[in-house]
């Protein structure tokens, strides 16, 4: 079978450490890797990068990585999901909906980085739906509930995190 890996990363810098103070968590950011290429959803557009690529490559950043096992259809669904939102625009009113506490500032066309790994998941059908305002925790709580992931532990103060984070809101269909 086939793997994905999921990354979340620590903050590198100011703005990494505010996302984190505003999400309640230590992730500042998430990517997902198919056949050695990075994809991330980073302001100002989703992109594409090797693996190679310092700016997005652990080291030199810091963070957790975690494979997840993938059939080889779910697999081809989560890449072609992920290769079709290459050069969309990063959903910038999410973040200040986050920041601010308005869901309503949503896009359901757009996405940060947690929904991104997220809707392609759902989109490969890891996930029965997707879920948008999701938390680095939330997707890795969700994650682990699928039972595919074969590396990394799931940390405890994740599981409490997630509980405690706002809710994601759910989108079936999408």
């Amino acid at each position: 079978m086939p793997t994905a890996t999921v990354r979340l990363y620590y903050p590198s810098d100011a703005f990494g450490d505010l996302i984190c103070w505003r999400l309640e968590t230590d992730y500042s950011h998430a990517t997902i890797e198919f056949n050695g290429t990075i994809y991330s959803a980073t302001f100002p557009k989703v992109v594409s990068v090797p693996l190679t690529d310092a700016a997005f490559g652990m080291p030199p950043r810091k963070g957790r990585e975690y494979k997840i096992t993938l059939t080889d259809e779910e697999y081809a669904k989560g890449e072609a999901w992920f290769k079709a939102q290459v050069g969309t625009d990063y959903d910038v009113l999410a973040m200040l909906g986050w920041a601010f506490r308005v869901s309503a500032w949503q896009s359901r066309k757009r996405y940060y980085c947690y929904e991104s790994v997220y809707a392609c998941l759902a989109a490969a059908g890891v996930f029965p739906e997707n879920k948008l305002l999701v938390t680095g925790d939330q997707l890795l709580v969700d994650l682990y509930a699928t039972g595919r992931v074969v590396t990394g532990a799931l940390p405890a103060v994740s599981v409490v995190r997630a509980m405690v984070q706002k809710a994601p809101v759910a989108v079936s269909g999408q």
